[in-house]
């Protein structure tokens, strides 16, 4: 995933030239905001602390505050980048509060409302890497409202960021349709800018093209982020693109030129500083560590990452790790470690696909684990948990699918991203004997709705090209189509499209819905809605 690219704020120029009192000061925080490009970021941080420090008299005038404003801002990229969070918050805020300051005593004669719009999505970036994704959210939507400010400059730069630090929350969140949407967003408003800014939009649509089971569009977008990114001269992008080539090829089984590409994306972050990319490099190359059989290593390492990694700061990286950690304590038959590291990924997880995919692992754990234990109680008790885990998984993940707009992404969710929660639950359901159970995951696989007039109130087909009457206009205005009309609809859509969760499916006359209790357990762990209390026969 790539962060927001917006020039540094010294990099907007004034519509008048600098006055003698600023201009050794402007001189200096120039000169930074270059260093930061180049990756020299100690040396960036120093020469702003000198530049904060001239504007720190008690007759500071706008000029002198928007000249605090961008060393500020800059400063709290510099703190970013060292992986101090906490302070890069601080700083930022109180750059914005200069910003503030100096567009009410001189207005927008420097160009601080373009400065101070690229300090709010810094921020929000900041914000996302801290797991406050709501804040970050609201963060954007403030600095977008402010891109009809008239005279702004480099508004197509800022529209740009503004979509691009969009989809990179809405990644985290899962929300994958609609990162994909605000990605694409980024690129139309990147590629007549420039080339080289295309390469962040490109590698947000590779991460999403990996989350979403579609290896080869992934592998191409990120050589298309790759080439973008070389031709930018700017060092932290140079860095994401080594590491997101090496994490493609990882997820593709190709050990080599993944080991490669993340000890050359460690060597980037260190050099640059990028404390938080370097701790994501470690992890890649834990992982290749695990996938070649070295699990023992891997575990090692981890535990020395976690260590030494912040607790209040580095909420995503210490998941990897912790999920990863817990891959190889399961690789060397430590069940109950494994678990320890599963849990401790649980609670950095927010999203129903993250919370999902770290459950199915410790399904497929506690499933390895039955398979090592001496009596036949013990055995079926942690099948029996794996069950618990993997069904309400399985359901959660087919729900994730209704998320995204028809066409081949949607589908391939189901037959890839979903199939190994489905064949999970499957094995456990016939390794327990447990043939009602079989029943209804085969009817859950197999059900299509019926749409009997006794339903159809409820459960009405609603088609983009075909604006519904009556009734139903609560349906079409809520931008909702009921998961019963996902075939009916051609082509690989273009914005989101959100289906509202299908009704419950009764297989046997008389019976209670497919899956009803496994449904309730599933939406009250995973917090969003699975199927709706309407029910229809099957087929």
């Amino acid at each position: 995933m790539t962060s927001p690219e917006e020039r540094p704020p010294s990099a907007v120029l004034g519509r008048i030239p600098a006055t003698p009192r600023w201009k050794p000061g402007r001189d200096k925080n120039n000169e930074a905001a270059m260093m930061l490009h180049a990756g020299r970021v100690d040396e960036a941080g120093a020469l702003l602390g000198e530049v904060v420090a001239l504007t720190r008299v008690a007759d500071v005038d706008g000029e002198g505050l928007d000249m605090r404003a961008r060393a500020l801002l800059n400063l709290a990229a510099a703190h970013e980048f060292r992986g101090d969070l906490v302070e890069a918050l601080r700083t930022a805020d109180e750059g914005l509060a200069a910003a503030s300051e100096a567009l009410e005593l001189i207005g927008d004669e420097r160009a601080t409302r373009t400065v101070q719009l690229n300090g709010m999505l810094a921020r929000a970036q900041t914000l996302t890497q801290m797991d406050r994704l709501d804040d970050a959210l609201a963060g954007i939507d403030d600095a977008e409202a402010l891109l009809d400010s008239e005279g702004l400059d480099q508004r197509e730069l800022l529209q740009f960021s503004v979509h691009n630090a969009r989809t990179a929350v809405l990644i985290v969140t899962g929300r994958l349709q609609e990162a994909d949407d605000e990605a694409q967003r980024a690129l139309a408003v990147a590629l007549p800018v420039g080339p080289a800014l295309s390469g962040h939009a490109y590698a947000n649509l590779g991460v999403i093209a990996q989350r979403t089971g579609d290896d080869e569009a992934a592998r191409e977008y990120l050589q298309l982020a790759h080439r973008a990114q070389e031709l930018s001269g700017d060092a932290t992008s140079r860095q994401h693109a080594v590491e997101n080539l090496a994490r493609a090829a990882l997820q593709e089984g190709r050990m080599r030129e993944a080991e490669e590409g993340f000890r050359k994306a460690a060597e980037l972050a260190q050099q640059i500083g990028l404390t938080t990319r370097l701790a994501a490099s470690r992890t890649g190359l834990a992982a290749v560590l695990l996938q070649s059989g070295r699990a023992g290593a891997a575990a090692k390492a981890l535990r020395t990452l976690l260590d030494e990694l912040d607790p209040d700061a580095a909420v995503h990286e210490r998941l990897e790790a912790y999920s990863f950690l817990g891959d190889a304590e399961s690789t060397r038959n430590r069940y109950l470690a494994a678990d320890d590291a599963y849990r401790a990924a649980l609670d950095l997880a927010r999203s129903p696909r993250d919370r999902g995919r770290i459950n199915l692992r410790r399904a497929e754990m506690h499933a390895e684990w039955a398979s090592m234990s001496i009596t036949p109680r013990s055995r079926r008790a942690r099948l029996e948990k794996a069950r618990d885990l993997a069904i309400p998984v399985l359901l959660v993940t087919e729900a994730l699918r209704d998320g995204l707009a028809p066409g081949g992404t949607r589908e391939r969710w189901s037959l890839q991203v979903a199939a190994p929660a489905r064949e999970l639950a499957f094995r456990l359901a016939r390794t327990l004997g447990d043939s009602a159970l079989l029943f209804q995951l085969v009817e859950n696989a197999a059900a299509s709705v019926t749409l009997q007039a006794s339903a159809a109130a409820d459960t009405a087909v609603i088609l983009p090209f075909e604006r519904p009457s009556g009734p139903r206009d609560d349906v079409w205005e809520r931008d909702e189509l009921p998961a019963a009309a996902a075939g009916l609809l051609g082509g690989e859509g273009t914005a989101s499209v959100r289906f509202a969760p299908p009704p419950r499916v009764v297989a046997v006359p008389g019976g209670e819905p497919v899956l009803d209790e496994w449904i309730r357990t599933a939406e009250a762990e995973y917090g969003i809605p699975l199927r709706t209390e309407t029910t229809v026969p099957a087929w």
